[in-house]
């Protein structure tokens, strides 16, 4: 029986297609849809919900700047802040990598104080050294930022510790040029 009605609606159809709706039906069922001038209501937050909303923002932006900013340490000689190096959580993760880069941190501090002997004398040196020293740096704050949402943690302190320990092998090497450059002074004079 069906297969009756679908040969007879198929054999018919050109019929069915004849009839369309008047012009005065779409216009009925368009201000049906949306009365003509009417704009959609606009609902307002309450003063309570935007004053809540300032609030939480403040706070999440005060914590946020508090957590990226709350090393203590000592300064490098590019005025950086060297106690972000070292922190607590790489202690919760491994201790010893931890005693590694407090080990490191520690002859780095060293090494750059004596470096800045070198501003006053020549400053272009110092700033050329400084700033080989700060690309180095900033590296490993980028792998330490990434310390804590990283899934191979001990990996991840590898190359830190590798990155502190590059960084003893380029002041050792910028203390070695100043030497020479003292050397060089001091047996022209």
């Amino acid at each position: 029986m069906s297969k009756d009605l679908e040969r007879f609606v198929r054999d018919n159809r050109g019929a069915f297609d004849t009839e369309r709706p008047t012009g005065k039906v779409w216009e009925k069922i368009q201000k049906e849809l949306k009365p003509a001038g009417q704009k959609p209501p606009v609902r307002r937050l309450p003063m309570v919900w935007l004053a809540a909303a300032a609030v939480m923002f403040a706070v999440s932006a005060t914590l946020l700047y508090m957590n990226f900013n709350s090393g203590n340490g000592a300064t490098d000689i590019s005025g950086e802040n060297t106690g972000t190096r070292s922190n607590g959580y790489i202690a919760a993760i491994d201790p010893v990598y931890a005693a590694q880069v407090n080990r490191f941190t520690a002859v780095i501090d060293e090494k750059q104080a004596e470096l800045k002997t070198l501003q006053n004398d020549n400053p272009n040196l110092y700033e050329k050294f400084s700033s080989d020293i700060q690309k180095l740096d900033s590296t490993y704050s980028l792998l330490k930022n990434q310390l804590p949402v990283n899934p191979n943690k001990e990996e991840l302190l590898q190359a830190m510790i590798w990155n502190l320990q590059l960084q003893i092998n380029l002041l050792n090497q910028q203390l070695d040029i100043i030497q020479k450059i003292k050397n060089s002074n001091s047996n022209s004079l």
